[in-house]
């Protein structure tokens, strides 16, 4: 082929190989006149151009299918459509509504609806209606009917809420501490486990638990409850003692006089007196969050009565006990906890 011929253009030149390709691939000739070299360089500038918009167009509807609010993505064919929903999109624990109505953030959320209960927002469910919400990957809440939930803050190192009214169930299988539901009195911290908790208008609050502990705090009492065990916290004197929830009704009265006496009189010590006589075995935490809630010589009774019923470790001190110090409460706390484990406190 000649070095100056432009075989492809007008076939001047002879290069065998090429007229053999040429007789080959003859009945796939294309019989359309030929355009100026401008048009077909203007038309594969075009289609470039429809190509790469229409591959812009599908990374863009994959990006906006991936960042969709997963609640959105879960949606049942049962479901609300998506513009009747309040909290529709952005970060947070996605919830479903069911039986009735609940607003979140102000907005109706109707039966069957789904959300996400953002942080910040207000989950609120009318009288019948139930509301169920995923927290992160640690867990789930069910918010009972006529109840007011906000999501307080939502990270790695902890996911917080905030229960002003009605009632929940949750169940969370995550570190200590990392959640942690706030009530007008104190703050129900996580241990593991899984509790109901509810808060009435007065702004009194009762935890049950079902499994492994919580530890409800406020205004410099902190009440350990591990499961079987359930406590009242009031209005201006924050957590009280816990008590078994089938504690005899006479023990059980004996924790609320103690605890209406803020621990002092005699009306404080008159029902110590009972709790003392009645506590077994399968009491030992209420002994153990009476030692810090006592002084003098009720503590040292306290500490004889459980000390009586359980295995005290040997590096737990009297005096320490005695003096209430948070390390030797917290060893004996720990101890006491692997007996409730191997079943030692189901003794009455």
């Amino acid at each position: 082929m000649n070095d100056d011929a432009d075989y492809l253009w007008d076939r001047s030149g002879d290069d065998p190989e090429l007229a053999r390709l040429e007789r080959a691939l003859a009945g796939f000739a294309h019989d359309a006149p030929l355009r100026e070299p401008w048009r077909r360089r203007r038309r594969g500038l075009v289609v470039s151009a429809l190509v790469v918009a229409a591959a812009a167009a599908v990374v863009l509807a994959l990006a906006l299918g991936r960042d969709r609010p997963r609640a959105e993505l879960a949606r049942g064919p049962d479901a609300a459509p998506a513009g009747a929903l309040a909290c529709a999109g952005g970060d947070g624990f996605p919830f479903q509504v069911r039986g009735g109505l609940a607003r979140c953030d102000g907005g109706a959320a109707p039966d069957g609806a789904r959300g996400v209960l953002r942080v910040g927002a207000w989950l609120e469910t009318e009288p019948g209606a139930t509301a169920d919400l995923q927290v992160a990957d640690i867990g789930a809440i069910r918010l009972r009917a006529a109840s007011r939930l906000r999501l307080v803050a939502s990270g790695p190192d902890q996911h917080r809420l905030e229960l002003a009214r009605g009632r929940l169930s949750a169940q969370v299988t995550a570190p200590p501490r990392l959640f942690v539901i706030d009530t007008p009195v104190g703050a129900a911290v996580d241990l593991g486990c899984a509790y109901d908790l509810s808060v009435d208008d007065a702004g009194r609050t009762h935890l049950r638990v079902t499994a492994g502990a919580v530890s409800l705090e406020g205004r410099g009492h902190a009440a350990w409850v591990p499961w079987g065990y359930e406590v009242d916290a009031e209005p201006g004197r924050g957590p009280g003692t816990p008590r078994r929830s089938d504690a005899p009704e006479r023990l059980r009265a004996a924790v609320l006089a103690f605890d209406a006496a803020a621990g002092e009189g005699a009306a404080a010590g008159a029902a110590l007196s009972v709790i003392l006589d009645d506590a077994g075995a399968a009491d030992a935490p209420l002994l153990w969050n009476l030692l810090p809630r006592t002084a003098g010589g009720d503590r040292a009774a306290v500490f004889a009565r459980l000390d009586e019923l359980t295995l005290r470790p040997e590096w737990v001190l009297d005096e320490a006990v005695l003096a209430a110090e948070p390390v030797a409460l917290e060893r004996w706390r720990q101890s006491l906890e692997g007996e409730r484990n191997v079943g030692a406190w189901d003794a009455p």
